[in-house]
């Protein structure tokens, strides 16, 4: 997938068929609507291009309340690439952006840079300054600027099923079953390596440190789960624990990463990689001896090995 952190950076090469919006968590709605997309260029013999927002709109147009986020830029880069969308366009959305008019935006961003000729979008989608719904008074302007209007609409069950707001409080509530059956993914957390205290080793269970994402994104509670960690394209499973090690006087809040195998290669101190997690197994608590924490910890390793084999 290419990626191009603004507008004026991409040059189509042939007409393209595009859907715009914020993608946040890139659940099982937006996958589906992304697939759309794919399949329209496909018969167009078009170029498939996804039009996303940083920061997000709600970070500038919302309230004085922020909704926490289910993915940074880069994550939502890496669940798209996974669609198999060609193009990912970034709008930096400032305040010259924000106050677009729907007319403006689409003949600025998705006619002139884009070279869309067709535009997939959710139902009752709203676009613009002006705030146009996706109705009949939006597919005017589109036929103005020659850009033909596919809506696509889910089921009021699959509506449900997806979102957004349930996945969020899924996930503040450690229930990542129910937020993983509504994104349709693990949920993912891209995350920078540190450097550890070496206290896992010495317990006999080596880890990966990572530091805690920036604060807009929603974490799970402290504990630990079962995960995958992606570097390179490649996943290998393990244990991960997200916390301030109460055992140990506190730390600063992390992640630490146990791999069940060890692969040839790691991410290295200042790599980044993506922490996939998949269920939650327990919540974070202090042991009053490094014995107990170490019976613990291969409890928690059995309970992962029988989740990862569906036993």
């Amino acid at each position: 997938m290419n990626i191009f952190t603004d507008p004026s950076l991409y040059k189509p090469r042939k007409p393209s068929v595009v859907t715009v919006g914020n993608f946040d968590g890139v659940h099982k709605g937006h996958s589906a609507l992304i697939a759309e997309v794919i399949r329209r260029a496909k018969q167009l013999d078009a170029t498939s291009v996804l039009v996303t927002f940083e920061p997000h709109t709600r970070m500038v147009v919302g309230d004085d309340t922020r909704t926490p986020l289910l993915s940074t830029f880069d994550e939502k880069a890496f669940l798209i690439e996974r669609c198999g969308v060609e193009n990912l366009v970034c709008v930096p959305f400032t305040d010259d952006i924000r106050r677009l008019s729907a007319a403006e935006f689409i003949f600025r961003i998705l006619k002139t840079r884009i070279g869309a000729v067709e535009w997939v979008m959710g139902k009752g989608h709203t676009f613009g300054s002006d705030r146009v719904v996706g109705n009949d008074s939006l597919r005017e302007l589109m036929d103005k600027y020659d850009i033909y209007m596919f809506t696509f609409g889910l089921s009021a069950f699959e509506e449900l099923v997806v979102s957004s707001t349930e996945i969020r409080a899924s996930i503040a509530a450690g229930d990542i079953g129910r937020a993983v059956g509504m994104l349709g993914h693990p949920y993912v957390i891209r995350a920078r390596r540190v450097a550890g205290k070496k206290i896992g080793t010495a317990l006999g269970f080596p880890t990966l440190n990572f530091e805690k994402p920036h604060a807009d994104k929603i974490l799970p509670p402290a504990g630990v789960y079962a995960a995958e960690l992606c570097y390179e394209g490649k996943k290998h499973k393990g244990t991960l624990y997200f916390g301030d090690c109460p055992t140990f006087t506190h730390r600063d809040v992390h992640f630490e990463f146990h791999l069940f195998s060890v692969p040839e290669k790691l991410p290295e101190t200042g790599d980044h990689a993506v922490l996939m997690v998949e269920e939650f197994i327990r919540r974070d608590r202090a042991f009053d001896s490094t014995e107990g924490l170490v019976e613990q910890i291969k409890r928690d390793i059995e309970h992962i090995n029988h989740f990862f084999s569906g036993v």
